[in-house]
């Protein structure tokens, strides 16, 4: 649901307006209209530069604060911010110098550890002695035996197959070897660790600097930010007035929502201004709030996600919320995931954030969408519930007698009493074989429910349970209800910013669709019933072909509504395939988590520490499955959603998100 706004104009006198901007601004309800040129004052420029300024160095670590602190504190001082920012600045400037100097000097250390302890000054006496030092470093394949009679050579390190040597070459000599040339290092190793451990202790001394500023400074910091951020509110605001005349008045123009109305006009009872209400116009362009349920709510984060609806459509988002819950549980496939979900967001939300507490919750229910599928494809944590063996028991018999299944039927039962099933397949062969298929289709439930499982608690619920197939076709007839709720939908918004007469194609749509589908049922078919159905066609027909828009003359109206229809049967077709992918997903995460059982389960033959390989594929095999199915679980749905559901629906979007002028105190 979107809020309706009303469109506010202010007239007030000049000596009055900054006190009047302030009182408007503690209340938080007028979004400024803006003009687009405001960001490019300097002034303004110069202000938000500053602020990033302040972000970034609270967004340093450690420099979160107390809130509490935050709220309590005094105004701070600028001159005393900008020493606290300077002062950050630095230490946190020389902290990074000092680490990226630290590594260069470790690299250093670990080019100049194979050639051991040896001193500059050593070569440059050798090379007065008319003798230059050359370094060479290369694989023990690489290495000719034959370089050393031809050079004076010393071998100086031999370390994981690689071979490091110096060639002392007398004036004008040269050494053409198939080696790499080292570049000596500019210090001795030991002067290089010691560099080393004295820019170790500067890092500790500006850390230290730097935690005890992070102690004192986050709270004058943080309200700084607050005056700043209320200064930059109203220049903007500010520079938004028009000035009428020769300046003496002031005319400030915004939008309120309706609900805040009451509130504003009492304000303005106090205040010396002349104010004008008026409603939006056809081509002006409100901010958008939205005003939806508790359950709503927590879908927002998704819908913003994509884009906020215009002012004058409907906000999709509470018509979307089941289906994503659905599509995710689907998607995910698994009941026992759906438990984990359900426990573990349920015990982060005991000490979590309050702003993290919808997405928790938004979870949870997630979760219970992942429950319901997981009982529908049988799948708990990876183990087939529909293949948990059946058999027909003296309990069986009394409990089919008691479901009235006739007596003819359950005495053909004899056979398979006390027989073992392990899968569903193998009963319902061994039930076709003994009662008829006619009597099997008849009474399957019933069968499937009063047989004896071997896990006891799921035999009063794995009829419940579909196949594969079942699965499949489930998830193209929900993808063909969201498409036909979509065409509804998507005539509320037509009917909401154009006009009734503009969703009557639209309406011919819907008609067609529930038309065809209750004849393929059989609902409307035989006697009159047939009459009814090409009735309805006829009438779908009228409204697609010749009342699809109602500006135009009726030969264009037939054009339009023939190439309509080719879109709209194609884009139907191609929509409603787009759903297989919930029972691809859902069945392929099924099929990971019987895989990884097996393998676990198998590793328990291995004596003594079977159990443990059995602990740790089990774990990281569900872990990997779980991360892979949430996230094909979050990402498809969102694609649903956005693509098939927006495009059906008729989802325009565009819309501004309501920004209310807010100074805080």
């Amino acid at each position: 649901m979107i809020a309706t706004m009303k469109k506010y104009a202010f007239l007030v006198y000049h000596d009055d307006y900054h006190d009047f901007l302030s009182n408007l601004g503690q209340m938080g309800v007028l979004h400024v209209i803006e003009r687009e040129d405001v960001d490019k004052e300097e002034p303004l420029q110069e202000l938000r530069k500053y602020l990033a300024r302040v972000d970034k160095v609270l967004g340093l670590p450690g420099m979160e604060g107390d809130q509490k602190e935050v709220k309590d504190a005094a105004l701070s001082d600028a001159g005393h911010v900008e020493k606290l920012l300077g002062e950050i600045e630095a230490a946190d400037e020389e902290i990074n110098r000092l680490h990226k100097r630290l590594e260069e000097v470790n690299r250093e250390i670990d080019r100049t550890l194979p050639w051991g302890e040896y001193d500059r000054d050593d070569l440059a006496k050798l090379e007065a002695a008319g003798y230059s030092a050359k370094f060479f470093q290369c694989t023990s394949n690489q290495f000719d035996p034959a370089w050393e009679e031809q050079y004076n050579l010393f071998l100086i390190n031999s370390d994981k197959g690689r071979l490091y040597f110096m060639i002392l070459l007398e004036e004008g000599e040269r050494a053409d070897l198939n080696a790499e040339v080292v570049e000596p290092s500019r210090k001795a190793l030991s002067a290089l660790k010691a560099e080393a451990s004295e820019i170790e202790k500067e890092i500790r001394k500006a850390e230290e600097r730097m935690e005890k500023l992070k102690k004192s400074a986050p709270a004058d910091l943080m309200s700084f930010r607050r005056q700043l951020n209320n200064e930059i509110n109203f220049k903007s605001v500010y520079l938004e007035t028009r000035k009428s005349s020769d300046e003496k008045l002031r005319i400030l123009e915004g939008w309120v929502p309706a609900e805040a109305e009451e509130r504003l006009n009492a304000f303005l009872e106090q205040e010396a201004v002349v104010s004008l209400v008026t409603r939006p116009s056809p081509d002006e362009r409100p901010p958008v709030e939205l005003k939806n349920s508790w359950f709503s709510r927590l879908f927002e984060p998704i819908s913003r996600l994509f884009d906020l609806p215009s002012y004058d459509e409907l906000d999709l988002t509470p018509f979307f919320a089941p289906f994503f819950v659905l599509f995710f549980g689907f998607c995910l496939g698994d009941a026992g995931y759906g438990v984990f979900f359900l426990i573990f967001a349920g015990l982060l939300k005991l000490k979590a954030k309050k702003d993290l507490k919808p997405i928790l919750t938004l979870a949870q229910f997630l979760g219970g969408g992942a429950i319901i599928f997981g009982i529908l494809s049988g799948t708990f944590f990876g183990i087939n519930l529909i293949d948990s063996g059946y058999t027909i028991t003296g309990n069986t018999i009394e409990n089919l007698q008691n479901a009235e299944v006739p007596a003819g039927v359950i005495g053909k039962l004899d056979d398979m009493e006390g027989v073992y099933y392990k899968s569903r397949s193998a009963y319902l062969e061994a039930l076709k074989q003994n009662v008829g298929a006619e009597q099997l289709d008849r009474y399957q439930t019933e069968f499937l429910k009063q047989a004896e499982a071997g896990i006891p608690m799921v035999r009063s619920f794995r009829h419940l349970m579909q196949d594969p197939l079942s699965m499949f076709y489930l998830s193209i007839i929900i993808g063909g209800i969201q498409i036909i709720f979509g065409q509804f939908v998507r005539i509320l918004n037509i009917t909401r910013s154009r006009g009734f007469k503009y969703s009557l194609a639209t309406i011919g749509w819907l008609v067609l669709f529930i038309t065809l589908i209750l004849y393929a049922t059989g609902i409307l078919k035989g006697g009159v019933l047939n009459y009814v159905f090409y009735a309805l066609l006829g009438l779908a027909g009228v409204l697609i072909l010749l009342l699809n828009n109602p500006d135009r003359n009726v030969f264009a109206r037939v054009g339009s509504g023939l190439w309509d229809s080719y879109s709209m049967v194609t884009g139907v077709f191609g929509d409603l395939l787009s759903y297989i992918r919930l029972f691809a997903l859902g069945i392929s995460s099924a099929i990971l988590g019987f895989v990884f059982n097996d393998i676990s389960l198998q590793l328990l033959n291995i004596p003594y520490i079977g159990w443990l390989f059995f602990l740790i594929i089990l774990l990281f095999g569900h872990s990997i499955n779980l991360f892979l199915a949430t996230l094909g679980g979050f990402v498809h749905p969102m694609r649903l959603t956005f693509v098939e559901f927006y495009k059906n629906a008729g989802f325009k979007g565009g819309g501004k998100k309501y920004n209310p002028f807010i100074i805080n105190n």
